[in-house]
C-alpha cells in the first residue's frame, strides 16, 4: 500500500458542495474525492427497452461504479448507502483487496420511512419498499457505521446488531456563523424557530409546540422553514396573533441574521439526532430551548448553554422560555457557553479529524 491513503466519500447530492468544502481538514497523506450519490441511481428497468420514462430514480446506475475502478479509493466513505454500499463490495471483490467500506446514518431512517410508507398512496408505496430495503442492505454491508449520535447508534443497534457502530457527529464551519451582517427587525421579546418541514415524526413536535404559544400571548414567536408540511404547520399555528411566519429563508445569510434577530432559539421537533440548527444558533451566541428526543441532549449542556425539555410539558417549556426572555444576564451567559461548546466540539475541523482516525484504524 502506498503512504496516501484515498477515499471516495460518496455524499447525498444535497450535501455535495458541504462536503467539497471540508476534505481541506484531513491530514495531507490523505487524498479525499467527493462525488455524488445520484451517479449510482437513475438506471433502467431491466426488458423495458426504449419505452418512454424507463429510467428511475430509484434503479441502480453503474456510473459510480466507473468512478471507483477510475479513482481506485482504499476506503469508500457514504452517508448513501444504499446502491453505492453495493458498487463499493463488488469493486473491492473484483480488485482482489480489502476495501472497507464506511456507512455514516444521520438519521432515524427506520421511523422515517415507517410513517412515509403509511402515508403515499398505494401504488407509490412498492418504490418506498425498494428504497428501504436497498438502504437497509447498504448498512449491513458496511465495515463500519458511524451514527451522528450516541441515541442513534443505541437505536441502530436494535435493528443490526451484528454492525460495527461508533458515533460521528455533524459538523459545521463557524466562519460562516460568526459572522455579524444585522438582524431582522423583530418585535421583541423574540423566539425564533427555524425547521425544515420534509419529515413528518420531526413536525409532530412542532405542532405540538402550539400549546406552549398560546400560554404565552405577549411573546412574539417568529417560525421559519418550508417543505411538504409546511401547511400542517400553518393550520395548527392559525389563529395565533404573535406568530409570524416567515417561510423559506436563504441559506446561509438570511438564516444568520435570523439567529442574531432572536432573544431566544426553539427546536420543537418530535424526532431528531444531531440538528444543525442548534450549533448555528449557538455559534450566533443564541440561547437554546430545545425538545428532550433524540440526540438533542448530547448537543445541549443542561442549565449551562440552555435546555432540554419534554415535548408534553407545556408548562416546562413556558418556564424556561420565560426564564431567558426575563433574565438577560442568564441568556447571555448561556448563548456565549453555547457558542464555546460548539467551537470546542463540533467543527468539521475537529469531525474531519476524527473521522480520518476511523479511516486509519480501519487501512494501517
Amino acid at each position: 500500500m502506498t503512504d496516501t491513503i484515498r477515499v471516495m466519500w460518496v455524499a447525498a447530492p444535497y450535501n455535495l458542495q458541504k462536503y467539497r468544502s471540508i476534505t481541506r481538514y484531513f491530514p495531507s497523506d490523505m487524498s479525499v474525492q467527493v462525488v455524488s450519490g445520484a451517479l449510482a441511481f437513475n438506471g433502467k428497468i431491466p426488458l423495458l427497452g426504449k419505452m418512454r420514462g424507463d429510467r428511475h430514480w430509484f434503479m441502480p446506475n453503474t456510473a459510480l461504479f466507473r468512478e471507483l475502478r477510475r479513482f481506485q479509493p482504499d476506503i469508500v466513505f457514504t452517508d448513501f448507502p444504499t446502491y453505492p454500499g453495493l458498487y463499493a463490495k463488488m469493486y473491492s471483490y473484483l480488485s482482489a483487496k480489502r476495501k472497507p467500506l464506511v456507512s455514516w446514518l444521520l438519521g432515524d431512517f427506520w421511523t422515517e420511512y415507517d410513517v412515509y410508507v403509511r402515508e403515499v398512496k398505494l401504488r407509490d408505496r412498492w418504490q418506498a419498499t425498494v428504497s428501504l430495503v436497498t438502504w437497509v442492505t447498504g448498512i449491513k454491508r458496511s465495515d463500519r457505521l458511524l451514527t451522528v449520535c450516541r441515541w442513534l447508534m443505541r437505536r441502530a443497534a436494535e435493528v443490526i446488531p451484528q454492525t460495527k457502530m461508533s458515533v460521528l457527529y455533524n459538523g459545521i464551519e463557524p466562519d460562516l456563523w460568526l459572522v455579524n451582517d444585522g438582524r431582522f427587525e423583530f418585535d421583541h421579546p423574540a423566539v425564533g424557530i427555524l425547521q425544515n418541514n420534509v419529515i413528518k415524526p420531526k413536525v409532530m413536535g412542532l405542532l405540538r409546540f402550539s400549546e406552549v404559544i398560546q400560554t404565552m400571548p405577549d411573546v412574539n414567536f417568529y417560525v421559519a422553514g418550508g417543505g411538504p408540511y409546511t401547511q400542517l404547520v400553518r393550520d395548527a399555528f392559525h389563529g395565533l396573533t404573535n406568530v409570524r411566519m416567515l417561510g423559506t429563508l436563504a441559506y446561509p445569510n438570511e438564516v444568520r441574521r435570523f439567529y442574531r434577530s432572536c432573544d431566544v432559539y426553539v427546536l420543537a421537533s418530535g424526532l431528531d439526532c444531531c440538528p444543525s440548527s442548534l450549533l448555528e444558533a449557538s455559534l450566533a451566541s443564541v440561547p437554546v430551548v430545545a425538545s428532550r428526543v433524540g440526540g438533542i441532549p448530547e448537543l445541549v449542556k443542561e442549565g449551562e448553554t440552555g435546555w432540554t425539555i419534554p415535548n408534553a410539558s407545556v408548562d416546562d417549556w413556558t418556564r424556561k422560555i420565560r426564564t431567558l426572555l426575563e433574565d438577560r444576564g442568564l441568556a447571555t451567559r448561556m448563548g456565549a457557553h453555547g457558542k464555546e461548546h460548539v467551537l470546542r466540539n463540533f467543527t468539521w475541523r475537529r469531525q474531519a479529524q476524527m473521522l480520518a482516525n476511523v479511516f486509519e484504524t480501519l487501512i494501517r
